[in-house]
């Protein structure tokens, strides 16, 4: 299909937006978009509509988007989104008669993929804050039988699973993973459809459901949410060091997501088998937690080697802030306005958590423009050209440099209150260490067993607890496309 040029045009915004919000979006089985031809993108949806902006830059193709009406409600809105190839759903306690205006929407879809378009969607609906993946809608299993009935079942729709990773749901210059999985073949379901359609729309969309599952990081059980929290923070960072764990990742982060991925199916598996590995870790770490809390310390201080001299600490943290303060000082002075306004507001106007990224990324935009506009503005009434070019380069550059400098003297100050306090309460600090090293060899232990039951076990429990039948059901052929290597 061709790309209208107004899509051009705001996909290249989109794309520097995100580029400057977010410190990288990695993205993983890319390959497993085909370059042409009907495809849907089904998409986990933690974070509102920037969900949109980060599945429409990893996609690489251009995406007409199914979202309720309800974002259509002012007529600019309404122009901007139907031009940018948004496609409006009804809901029933939205709109009287949406049974009958969802039908345009079926017909829509339809029309985009016998052309050879690409929909994305995100068959959960809503966007919620504990990361477990809603109950699916059947509405993408729905658009993709119907759209092959109609066409013979030629048309050749696939469906590829994505799992979209934010590696925070608030913070700037953080980092995004977008995954994509094996590519569902919907006319290999054609018996079960013409069998059965009701159940036939049930069963992929419970396969669906799994394959998205897969991809990020779902807690089934809420009351696992903060253990894995705790697991995570404690952790992580030892599986990240260990060597010839089955967690491979062309990137850390993409490790890192995948060993996220992974605590809560292996508590999952001890829930079911040996639930006093549960008791028994989660009461060390809630103890261990505490006794940092107590002395105000985090994890990774505790994760340092011993021999942190109060004098080799403050020497570092004295050095290395002399030399940076300067820059420091400018990014400040020069950015620290539009970057407390839009945290403020965000703070104050947002109530709902997954929209705080969009806040940033929309308001923040706007407020940078406008701040940076005015400053450029005087700089080239009051400098010389050449001077008024260079501030106005080094004002986002400096800005980023503040950001930086600031986390890494945070952890600087850090290190320095360690080595007082490993020399003022060098005891407690000590049987603090101990504690740690029993934890770990608790979990390393625990490690060891869930990782042999795992290769044991079939794939389809190694994934978690899906909904429904899933892959287990059905006739057709094809029924587990994720067996095997995706990447």
């Amino acid at each position: 299909m061709r790309t209208p040029f107004f899509y051009r045009v705001t996909r290249v915004l989109v794309r520097i937006a995100l580029g400057v919000y977010f410190r990288k979006l990695e993205r993983s089985g890319a390959h497993h978009i085909p370059d042409k031809g009907p495809v849907i993108l089904a998409a986990n949806h933690p974070q509102s509509v920037t969900d949109a902006f980060v599945l429409g830059r990893a996609a690489g193709r251009m995406l007409h988007y199914i979202a309720r009406s309800g974002i259509f409600d002012a007529p600019i809105k309404a122009w901007f989104l139907r031009n940018a190839g948004v496609i409006p759903v009804y809901r029933s306690r939205e709109v009287a008669e949406a049974t009958d205006k969802n039908v345009e929407m079926f017909s829509a879809c339809r029309a985009l993929l016998e052309k050879g378009g690409a929909i994305g969607i995100f068959p959960e609906g809503i966007s919620a804050e504990e990361r477990r993946v809603q109950k699916l809608k059947t509405g993408t299993a729905r658009i993709a039988f119907e759209s092959e009935e109609k066409n013979d079942w030629k048309l050749g729709v696939t469906i590829v699973p994505v799992g979209l990773n934010f590696e925070s749901g608030r913070r700037f210059r953080s980092r995004v993973l977008v995954t994509f999985g094996r590519p569902i073949v919907v006319a290999d379901y054609r018996a079960d459809y013409e069998e059965d359609p009701y159940e036939a729309v049930r069963n992929l969309t419970d396969l669906l459901g799994e394959a998205i599952r897969r991809r990020v990081v779902n807690i089934e059980r809420s009351q696992f949410e903060e253990l894995v929290r705790d697991v995570e923070s404690v952790y992580k960072g030892e599986l990240l060091e260990k060597e010839g764990l089955p967690f491979a990742g062309s990137s850390r982060f993409e490790r890192d997501q995948e060993v996220s991925r992974e605590i809560p199916r292996a508590l999952d598996y001890f829930f079911r088998y040996h639930p006093e590995i549960i008791w028994q870790v989660g009461s060390l770490l809630t103890d261990y937690r505490r006794k940092l809390e107590r002395l105000r310390l985090k994890d990774e201080m505790i994760r340092q080697e011993e021999g942190r001299t109060v004098p080799g600490e403050a020497t570092r943290f004295a050095v290395f802030g002399a030399i940076g303060f300067p820059f420091w000082l400018y990014g400040v002075v020069w950015n620290g306005l539009p970057y407390k306004v839009t945290d403020w507001l965000a703070r104050r106007m947002v109530k709902n958590p997954t929209k705080y990224h969009y806040f940033h990324l929309t308001r923040g935009a706007v407020i940078y423009l406008l701040y940076y506009g005015g400053l450029i503005y005087l700089a080239f009434r009051v400098l010389a050209p050449v001077t008024a070019g260079i501030f106005a380069v080094t004002l986002p550059l400096t800005g980023f440099y503040a950001l930086d400098y600031s986390r890494r003297m945070r952890r600087r100050r850090q290190m320095l209150r360690l080595a007082v306090l490993e020399l003022t309460h060098g005891y407690s600090v000590q049987r603090l260490r101990q504690q740690r090293q029993r934890l770990m060899n608790e979990m390393d232990t625990a490690l060891e067993e869930y990782l042999r039951a795992r290769d044991e076990q079939p794939e389809s429990h190694q994934t978690g607890s899906g909904s429904g039948k899933g892959a287990g059901s059905g006739r057709g052929p094809a029924k587990e496309p994720e067996k095997g290597p995706d990447r």
